[in-house]
């Protein structure tokens, strides 16, 4: 199996862009320190993501994206971002699916 890749796309509530984006990159630091292995975090500038936050994390394989997700939900520094934001709403969930890379 290649690399596998998650790919979110959050679209920001009205006059919400700083604020999801201050959000989603402590976010990111928190997931590379668990082990993602690069993140991505573009704007929607054509098509069906126009005006939306795409977050696109790298991982090893599936392999590892168990091993850091699950990481994650165990992390402390993950626990107290989610005790002080979240409940914040800056942002709608579009969506969230995994791929792998195909060989």
């Amino acid at each position: 199996m290649g690399k596998a890749f998650e790919i979110t796309v959050w679209k920001p509530h009205a006059g919400m862009w700083s604020d999801a984006m201050k959000n989603l990159k402590e976010v990111m630091e928190i997931f590379k320190a668990e082990g993602v292995s690069d993140i991505q975090i573009m704007q929607g500038h054509a098509g069906k993501d126009v005006g939306s936050i795409v977050v696109i994390q790298t991982f090893k394989g599936l392999a590892d994206n168990g091993a850091v997700n699950e990481a994650i939900g165990n992390s402390a520094k993950m626990g107290e971002w989610m005790k002080a934001h979240g409940k914040d709403d800056f942002a709608a969930l579009v969506s969230h699916d995994l791929y792998v890379e195909s060989e």
